[in-house]
């Protein structure tokens, strides 16, 4: 569900338990999720009063239709965030926020009642519905969630709100058109819902945990995305009314709500609309922008109103489709490089198994029979001992091969050396059994690296000394490990055939790439006819603790 409150029952009545007093302490009513449900709801009602207040602030004084409504759309993200449980501990809350923002200028207590059913049916049906069709806690982070999100929480609460608000509007004579007044306060909470919804949900799930985690870089560019979008607003729609006023503000305003939608995904873009939503419509209620001239006549404030409007909705609603898009994308992108690494993850420990059994037990079984039949000569008196010392070279040599086979399935070389010795080690050992010249440079490289890490890359110089000692006809090659902005890169490159090698179609490509996929790395390969081939893995290193090691 879209809840982030506790699941505790909002008042716990248990069982009660042998005591002097007859009830067990327990048999109270559950202090904690009263309290927290209570200050759940209180928080709700002050941002209910807080954003009636900016209603009416962003209203024109000449008019008493609201352009900017973001009261409904607190109260539906409020829905969106609790327990259904809870929902009318939140409207028992409200209701005297409510009536304190519409008594004061002279509404009748039975008016205002009327606006506060109009004002809480919408939310709580559209509430309800996407509770109804969308269970899973995706509601931004996929494009079928956005769709939910816009025919329930953007289209219908204002489709029930308005035409119950216009009737309860109408018999007190504040307004005479019903379809004129309908559609403005129709546009209006259309565009709340969707810029304040998303912005209030995505802030109070994951914003905290954001402002924590981000990196300076990140908060370098939310600044300069703030900074754009208010100076941008703010020369665009300050314009004098032209004819290509409306132009003027399409190519100036969609680059830099692309930039929010392709880098932030919605929890960019909805506090960027947002920015653009208050600076234009503070500015066209003020008789100025690109809607037409400027007059503070009824008619030409309510057409500039729904001109505003459109423009927002033309901007709004396909860069949320976008922004939900990028957002699903990166979530499969996130959800295939888990899955691939706990892949690999069982893959390293069922070859850890398997190794360490050849190691510790097959191979020493063999020792064992090598020792006795090396004792036999000497029990049995027996002096043709030719075959039996064949039979022990032969068991020797098994028992040399499953330890080169143990060593080769698991690399414990880099559990007992460390990565950097490990890689030097792996070099001269390979240039000796390929009679070639293997160069190694392993600089800066830290001690104490996560063992995935460790082992991984160590797989991928492995597998690619492998293939051009097999494949590559090379005479020498060169293995580079460099630590450098929170990355490790490991480069290794030969002289050999290149291109006109097969290398490039066959597994070992394919496991190094994976190997490096799986830390979140990228993996890069070069060919070229003749001029032989350079393997690139660069994988991030949050954090490590140690010192360094310089290995030539």
């Amino acid at each position: 569900m879209l809840s982030l409150a506790a699941t505790t029952p909002f008042f716990g009545l248990r069982k009660a338990a042998d005591s002097p007093t007859g009830l067990s302490k327990s048999a109270t009513f559950s202090t904690a999720p009263f309290l927290r449900t209570s200050l759940t709801a209180l928080l709700v009602a002050l941002s209910y009063y807080a954003g009636s207040e900016l209603g009416f602030f962003l209203k024109p004084t000449h008019t008493a239709i609201a352009t900017f409504w973001p009261p409904s759309a607190i109260l539906l993200a409020a829905f969106l965030l609790t327990p259904t449980r809870t929902w009318w501990v939140l409207l028992l809350m409200v209701l005297p926020a409510h009536l304190l923002v519409q008594l004061r200028d002279g509404t009748s207590l039975l008016i205002a009642l009327g606006w506060f059913v109009a004002n809480t049916c919408g939310p709580l049906l559209g509430a309800a519905c996407i509770r109804r069709f969308k269970k899973e806690n995706t509601l931004f982070d996929s494009l079928q969630g956005i769709i939910i999100f816009l025919a329930f929480g953007v289209f219908l609460p204002p489709l029930v709100k308005s035409f119950l608000n216009v009737l309860a509007t109408l018999p007190i004579g504040r307004e005479n058109d019903y379809w004129m007044l309908w559609a403005t306060r129709f546009s209006s909470n259309v565009i709340s819902n969707l810029i304040l919804v998303p912005t209030i949900v995505i802030f109070w799930k994951t914003g905290i945990s954001w402002l924590r985690n981000a990196k300076l870089a990140r908060y370098f560019e939310a600044a300069l995305l703030a900074i754009a979008v208010i100076g941008v607003s703010l020369v665009v729609f300050n314009r004098e009314n032209t004819v290509s006023s409306i132009s003027a503000v399409s190519y100036a305003l969609l680059p830099v709500l692309l930039w929010a939608a392709v880098r932030f995904a919605l929890g960019g873009l909805s506090p960027s609309l947002l920015g653009v939503a208050l600076i234009s419509v503070w500015i066209t209620t003020h008789g100025r922008g690109p809607f037409g001239p400027s007059s503070m006549v009824h008619d030409q404030l309510v057409q500039r109103m729904l001109s505003l409007h459109s423009l927002l909705l033309v901007f709004g609603l396909p860069l949320t489709l976008t922004a939900a898009l990028i957002a699903e994308r990166r979530g499969s992108g996130e959800t295939l490089r888990n899955t691939r690494r706990r892949l690999i993850d069982a893959q390293e420990q069922e070859c850890h198994y398997i190794a360490r059994e050849l190691h510790d037990d097959i191979s020493q079984r063999l020792i064992q029979v090598g020792l006795g039949v090396h004792e036999i000569p000497d029990a049995l008196n027996v002096t043709a001992t030719q075959p039996l010392n064949r039979l022990y070279d032969q068991i020797s040599d098994a028992c040399n091969a499953t330890l080169q086979l143990s060593h080769r399935i698991h690399p414990f070389m880099v559990e007992y050396l460390g990565l950097a010795r490990a890689l030097t080690k792996l070099c001269r050992d390979a240039a000796e059994e390929g009679g070639m010249t293997i160069n190694s440079s392993v600089e800066a490289a830290p001690i104490n690296l996560p063992s995935n890490v460790s082992h991984r890359l160590f797989r991928i110089a492995q597998e690619a000394i492998q293939n051009i000692i097999q494949h590559g006809h090379a005479k020498t090659a060169a293995v580079q490990l460099r630590v450098g902005g929170g990355r490790l890169l490991l480069r290794i490159a030969d002289d050999g055939i290149g291109m006109g090698s097969q290398r490039a179609e066959g597994m070992g490509l394919a496991y190094m790439r994976e190997q490096t996929l799986s830390l979140g790395g990228t993996f890069k390969l070069m060919l070229a006819p003749g001029s032989g081939m350079v393997i690139e893995a660069s994988v991030p290193i949050e954090t490590w603790t140690g010192a360094v090691d310089s290995v030539h």
